[in-house]
């Protein structure tokens, strides 16, 4: 038993889209499958929220949807009575979507709510197709969506986490009850529902996360996430040409690297698969004879300490300043609550006595300037901020505790007239953190590559 996820690159056209249901029908295994929405969707969706809008725009942009995929289901369904379901099902969930649109136009409001209903419909829809030219191959799949299967979340609109044990009780009785009726579950990814009912997205690359939770709900076996890429591999290939694939990492390994730039999976995918002990392996979908990369419940022995280097080219380092900032009581829980307040993730945070250094994505820069002006009364004297700033992060079991590793990344950075700031070598046994200029960050990346990999 084994849940399969399929991302949106994998899902773009027709031709990608049957390479999906070559694999999906090949496997006779007892099988989820989960699905992102066809690539560009979710962005299209945002874009068009992200604007004053007239009721005519909302004809088109919903046309231009329904064209997309009723594009697709005609090349991937032979069938007449399968596509004719399939486009009824589309078009109530079109129907739906166009009178949310024109709610937000009436109501000239835009709620964080709103935003992850109209989201989802994505995935709502991609579903449907891919269930289709399934049936039409002779799977018996039946689309199902999240919330109706119940996968419950925090309420936390934009990045919610799984309520496990709620989300456990309601999936595992409905995915087996389907797999006794011979049905092939195709669920949609990305978002959850709250007790009350709202939709909430798990963030971007959320599919992954969705994935997981039903792997851990029903004690899947196994959970295969299929891409577009190999797996991991020792550095972004775009910047390192001589970059090798990664056959296996632990679970800490692949989340530190998820977190810190590598975009192969969702940071926290990792984290309801390792409550069970489920090993997850990165595939691409277009290479389905490649194994990819195998991320295990246990330590994975390398002969090299370092086993990749992944970064993060667009940040930006706020830096408070006040007497004695550093060692009064509750200031840094403070500054951390006005900015999770205004949804801003601390990537790295640095403390002394007169200073309190903050890592965070540059497109939050504003916000965090003017959110922690709240807090200047007595606490802040005053704000620095600087951008143009890459995070770079070197992940290895045991890195931290190996003697030297650090004064030879330095050593070697110094050596190139690279300047480091912000280090952080404690936060986790198996990464080492560092920012850089954003301009000096591939020259960097590079050399550390070349120096403990070779090429």
């Amino acid at each position: 038993m084994k849940v399969l996820k399929f991302g949106g690159s994998s899902l773009k056209d027709g031709p990608s889209m049957r390479k999906v249901g070559a694999i999906i029908a090949s496997d006779n295994e007892e099988k989820v499958i989960v699905l992102s929405a066809i690539q560009g969707i979710t962005d299209a969706l945002l874009e068009f929220m992200s604007k004053v809008r007239r009721e005519e725009e909302v004809q088109r942009f919903v046309g231009s949807l329904r064209d997309r995929h009723f594009k697709i289901l005609v090349e991937v369904v032979g069938s007449m009575d399968i596509k004719q379901q399939a486009v009824q099902l589309l078009t109530d969930k079109l129907v739906r979507l166009e009178r949310v649109l024109y709610g937000i136009i009436y109501l000239e409001e835009l709620t964080p709510r709103t935003r992850d209903l109209v989201q989802s419909f994505g995935e709502r829809m991609s579903v449907i197709v891919l269930s289709a030219m399934l049936q039409d191959m002779g799977v018996n799949a039946v689309p199902i969506e999240a919330d109706e299967l119940g996968i419950i979340t925090d309420g936390q609109f934009g990045s919610a986490t799984v309520e496990m044990e709620l989300t456990r009780s309601n999936v595992a009785p409905r995915i087996h009850e389907m797999f006794r009726q011979k049905e092939v579950p195709v669920v949609t990814g990305f978002f959850g529902k709250t007790p009350e009912g709202y939709i909430t997205l798990f963030g971007r690359n959320g599919t992954d996360y969705s994935a997981s939770i039903i792997a851990n709900a029903i004690d899947a076996d196994a959970l295969e996430i299929w891409k577009d890429v190999d797996g991991f591999m020792s550095a972004d290939p775009k910047v390192v040409q001589e970059a090798i694939p990664i056959p296996a990492l632990s679970y800490e390994e692949a989340a530190e690297l998820s977190y810190f730039g590598a975009r192969v999976l969702h940071p926290r995918t990792v984290e309801p698969a390792k409550e069970k002990d489920i090993i997850i392996r990165v595939r691409n979908v277009f290479k389905p004879e490649y194994e990819g990369t195998a991320i295990c419940p246990t330590r994975v022995e390398h002969s090299r300490v370092i086993k990749s280097i992944s970064s993060m080219p667009n940040v930006a380092m706020i830096k408070a300043y006040g007497a004695g900032i550093g060692s009064k009581s509750g200031v840094l829980s403070e500054i951390s609550m006005l900015l999770s307040s205004a949804e801003i993730n601390v990537y790295s945070a640095a403390t002394s006595q007169t200073c309190i250094s903050l890592l965070i994505e540059e497109s939050d820069l504003e916000r965090a300037e003017n959110v922690l002006g709240e807090a200047k009364k007595g606490v802040i004297d005053r704000i620095e901020t600087f951008r143009d700033i890459a995070l770079l992060c070197l992940v290895g079991e045991g890195l931290s505790q190996r003697e030297g590793i650090a004064g030879k990344v330095f050593s070697i950075v110094a050596a190139n007239g690279i300047n480091v700031s912000l280090i952080s070598a404690g936060a986790s046994a198996t990464a080492l953190t560092f920012t850089v200029r954003r301009e000096d960050l591939a020259m960097t990346t590079r050399t550390i590559h070349q120096e403990f990999f070779g090429g």
